[in-house]
């Protein structure tokens, strides 16, 4: 890694520059010097998370505190990481989750911004594309929210909670599509359900720590002090929009997954019902076959006894033997099909 001057940072590590001028954001081009002029407010897009810090380091922004309280993070495996660093009033370090939807499976992702008042260097993971949403967002003609630099963090947050909204709305979709080949019976949708129900909780598992974190932008108004006459934070209605919206998403995503869980518990009952049936056809069946193999035993039995045509048996010199025998196997015949029709078995 090559170190250049203080105040300018590596070419490539930016990727892409922002510029606010007069409440306009507007890209600078790929030659534009990296140092930044004074009174100007930047946004800086680098090419890996490392580089958040490596190049806030090279344009002279405090990220001291910010290393030192990530290692302190790190160092305890048994905490969950902290994704609001907050330096002081003018500098905070925010890994905001992403989330994207495509082919029934969602991807995750995360936002990494080092802001302070009048500068934002982010990096993005996944393929939520927040990134050129938030460019947009910020150089359309609107009123922008908060002073300086806020816009850049507002913008990521709105973007993500939108394409949290997205996958949301894309999850009910593919839900809804499901429900309607559940009763199939040509069609078996368990493994289908089962990665819906991965799916939703792989995105909830990942947009969870908004509504949590969230709230740790903002502040009281009375929290600045006369030395804080602008602190780092979004405006408070803001930041109560975003958080529920992140918690109606949730809720939808919750109800997804019941629905889901009710289609299995349905499927699974009647599978065991299609089961069942199967199980008291075959035992229907074989009812019927030992019905009839009985009666066909009588004339077998009958028949062979007499076939075996030793000289010294019984009735074989009677006149009336063969009739008589005749009607014998038919009698009993008779009987049995009458007895096991009583029986159900026929």
């Amino acid at each position: 890694m090559t170190t250049d001057s203080p105040g300018t940072a590596r070419a490539s590590a930016i990727r892409r520059s922002f510029e606010r001028n007069s409440d306009r954001w507007h890209e600078l081009a790929a030659d534009a010097p990296a140092q930044q002029p004074p009174a100007a407010v930047r946004w800086h897009v680098v090419a890996a998370s490392q580089d958040v810090l490596d190049v806030a380091d090279q344009l002279g922004l405090p990220t001291a505190d910010v290393r030192l309280r990530l290692s302190q993070v790190r160092a305890g495996a048994a905490r969950v990481p902290s994704r609001v660093v907050r330096v002081n009033d003018h500098a905070m370090y925010v890994v905001v989750p992403t989330a994207s939807f495509a082919d029934e499976q969602v991807s995750t992702g995360a936002m990494t911004l080092f802001v302070t008042a009048d500068c934002v260097i982010s990096f993005e993971a996944g393929d939520a594309q927040v990134t050129d949403g938030v460019a947009a967002r910020l150089t359309e003609p609107r009123t922008l929210v908060g002073n300086g630099a806020l816009p850049v963090l507002a913008a990521t947050l709105v973007e993500v909670l939108a394409g949290a909204s997205e996958v949301e709305l894309a999850l009910g979709d593919a839900v809804a599509d499901l429900e309607r080949t559940v009763f199939r019976p040509d069609v078996d949708p368990l493994e289908r359900l089962y990665n819906l129900k991965r799916e939703i909780s792989e995105a909830r598992r990942a947009l969870l720590p908004l509504s949590i974190e969230i709230p740790d932008l903002g502040g009281d108004a009375s929290s600045a002090s006369a030395a804080s006459a602008q602190p780092l934070r979004l405006d408070r209605r803001l930041l109560e929009r975003l958080t529920t919206t992140a918690e109606r998403v949730d809720r939808h995503l919750d109800a997804h997954d019941g629905l889901l869980s009710d289609m299995l518990s349905v499927r699974l009952s009647q599978v065991s019902v299609r089961q069942n049936e199967i199980t008291l056809q075959q035992n229907e069946d074989m009812r019927k076959i030992s019905a009839w193999a009985a009666i066909a035993a009588v004339p077998t039995l009958l028949a062979g006894i007499y076939g075996m045509n030793f000289r010294h048996m019984p009735e074989l010199g009677w006149h009336l033997g063969y009739p008589v025998t005749i009607a014998a196997m038919t009698t009993l015949c008779v009987t049995l099909y009458r007895a096991f029709r009583r029986a159900g078995w026929l």
